[in-house]
């Protein structure tokens, strides 16, 4: 009898933790492209300011243009970033790439848009802020309960104070967490940024949500 309550009682903590990760786990999935797109403009800009190749930084816009212009034009798109990257620099390289997975993204090809984040994350002769954005990605659109272990052994060398990445990748170890069915591992990690002021608004938020959420 002991045995039959306990195995009820996992089942339910399993359906527990499955609703926390589609209700908060997928909304943090959702952000990606808008994380994608908005660094890889800001740190293009920069990256176009101070190099040499005015003409990488050109096509680069022009491509980046034709992604935003609709369904149609992603196909253009998508050889245009693909000629920047066989040709430009290791930093256009890592911008085409962060194009290409958010045109992919868009489109729900999420597998085709996590192979192109790890091209990022696997050049060491890219910048390590944008290998380390690209793992933060791929820990966005590929997790499940299956990875979770892998991703976060993943995550935990940019989980740092120093790190830009520091808030997303705390973020989402505790998603991760989550997904694994570890409800107790995620709590400290969610107090911690809760309570952080420096963390974002919108992140303290969730949070302070998910806190609620486990019983916290």
């Amino acid at each position: 009898m002991v045995d039959i309550f306990q195995e009820v009682e996992e089942d339910l903590k399993r359906e527990r933790t499955e609703a926390l990760w589609r209700k908060y786990g997928k909304y943090v999935i959702g952000t990606a492209a808008v994380i994608v797109l908005g660094v890889a403009g800001r740190e293009g800009w920069k990256t176009y300011e101070h190099s040499t190749s005015i003409e990488n930084g050109t096509r680069l816009a022009n491509a980046v243009e034709l992604a935003n212009a609709g369904e149609d034009k992603q196909d253009a798109a998508l050889e245009a970033l693909d000629a920047i990257i066989a040709e430009g620099n290791a930093g256009f390289v890592a911008l085409g790439h962060f194009q290409k997975a958010a045109v992919y993204l868009r489109a729900g090809a999420t597998p085709s848009a996590v192979t192109e984040l790890e091209a990022v994350a696997g050049n060491s002769d890219i910048d390590q802020v944008y290998r380390d954005l690209a793992v933060v990605q791929i820990a966005m659109n590929s997790a499940n309960e299956s990875n979770a272990q892998e991703l976060i052994t993943r995550l935990e060398p940019i989980a740092v104070p120093e790190n830009t990445w520091y808030y997303s990748a705390r973020e989402m170890i505790a998603l991760l967490h989550i997904a694994a069915g570890e409800i107790d591992a995620a709590k400290p990690l969610l107090t911690e940024i809760a309570d952080d002021n420096e963390a974002p608004s919108g992140m303290r938020a969730r949070a302070s949500e998910l806190l609620k959420a486990v019983g916290a």
